[in-house]
């Protein structure tokens, strides 16, 4: 299993823009075959900012893969309804679960055969 972790600070000016496109993410996402759990939180912050937090349970990276529309899951945030202006920053992490790592397949493999997911950072929405 794959564990997908989205964090973010959006915009005060574009929260409400936010709140809309990651309700539209989260039934998205919940309608995919493969996908085992989501959710999302915020943090509402005195300037009108929120943090936000997607945490998301896929089967294996090809489902995820699929959702994501592609392998670049590093500067795909999926939340963005296409308008990363939304974001003042995101960072994405991946992790593959204890769960679905085998520990007598070879290093790098899970037991599906895929590559092992270890973390990976994701890069400022701005550049």
């Amino acid at each position: 299993m794959i564990l997908r972790v989205l964090r973010g600070r959006v915009h005060p000016g574009q929260v409400v823009t936010f709140r809309e496109q990651a309700r539209d993410a989260l039934r998205d996402a919940r309608q995919h075959d493969g996908l085992l759990y989501a959710e999302m939180g915020r943090q509402a912050h005195v300037d009108g900012s929120e943090e936000i937090v997607f945490v998301s349970v896929w089967r294996n990276l090809d489902v995820l893969y699929r959702w994501v529309g592609g392998t670049d899951l590093l500067d795909t945030p999926v939340l963005d309804g296409n308008n990363p202006d939304v974001f003042e920053h995101f960072e994405v992490q991946h992790y593959e679960t204890y769960g679905s790592a085998d520990p007598e397949s070879p290093e790098g493999e899970s037991p599906e055969g895929e590559a092992s997911v270890a973390t990976a950072t994701g890069r400022d929405a701005r550049g």
